[in-house]
């Protein structure tokens, strides 16, 4: 029990150093690099070699843990994509129509250019899922179990988006229930292609709803009516019902995965 609590500490090292590596990052004053840029390949090789490391020190190879692409590799994250695509434009329809908010178009999109920028998500989301659903990840889940594994992963992945700035309860309830869900993808898929394909498209629709950064919006989700701190109430409200259902959903299909104990890789 010692020798598997040890263990699991040495594997938290990995997100909690590749955590307090952009923090520094951040505090280092030189030119600003955008996260949807260069700075998404940048911190995307950082795990990739924080990652490396990890196994060294553990005498593993990419390999050993499954870590490589095959010829299926490409349908799995194709598959993720759509699905991740179609949750969130089925939230977004349940969001515009309960409350007082609606799609408009942006006349000021350049479409070429917005397809060039989505492209950045492909890092940010990979370099996401190496971090919390790769090697750190399997190793707790086969040392202590699913739930532990969901859990640390789930609360590190919320701190990690203190970036952003939001409340540490918005943390939670967003990212961090977002982390189980990805988490039990990974599971179930045994790898990280279709749980990245997943995330990419959850941001990619937001972002073209400018709920990014606003270079990527085609539309806007914007009020029919003047902001009152009611209406502003009533979307909170939905927007908290359905991070609730998702977070029903995760904890669900975490039991039946924990249940079912399946074998986990990554790829």
């Amino acid at each position: 029990m010692k020798n598997k609590f040890i263990q699991t500490l040495s594997a938290l090292l990995l997100p909690i150093s590749f955590i307090l590596i952009l923090f520094l990052l951040i505090t280092i004053p030189l030119q600003k690099i955008s996260k949807y840029g260069s700075g998404g390949v940048i911190i995307t090789i950082i795990a990739l070699i924080i990652t490396f490391i990890a196994l060294k020190t553990d005498r593993k190879t990419f390999k050993e843990i499954g870590f490589y692409l095959d010829r299926k590799t490409p349908i799995r994250f194709s598959i993720g994509f759509l699905i991740g695509a179609l949750i969130t434009i089925v939230m977004l329809t349940i969001l515009i129509y309960f409350s007082s908010i609606e799609l408009n178009y942006n006349k000021n999109a350049n479409i070429p250019t917005v397809l060039f920028w989505l492209l950045a998500f492909f890092p940010l989301a990979y370099m996401e899922e190496i971090i919390f659903r790769g090697y750190a990840f399997s190793k707790i889940n086969k040392n202590i179990g699913l739930w532990p594994a969901q859990i640390l992963m789930a609360i590190l992945f919320a701190w990690y988006h203190d970036f952003t700035g939001v409340t540490l309860l918005n943390q939670l309830l967003g990212p961090g229930t977002w982390a189980l869900i990805y988490g039990v993808s990974a599971v179930w898929s045994k790898g990280l292609a279709f749980p990245t394909g997943l995330h990419m498209a959850i941001n990619v629709v937001l972002a073209l709803v400018g709920q990014k950064d606003s270079r990527h919006a085609i539309w806007n989700l914007e009020y029919t009516t003047e902001i009152t701190p009611v209406l502003r109430a009533q979307t909170e409200h939905i927007g908290l019902i359905m991070q609730l259902c998702i977070l029903l959903i995760g904890i669900i299909l975490t039991e039946y995965f924990r249940r079912k104990k399946p074998k986990t890789a990554i790829t």
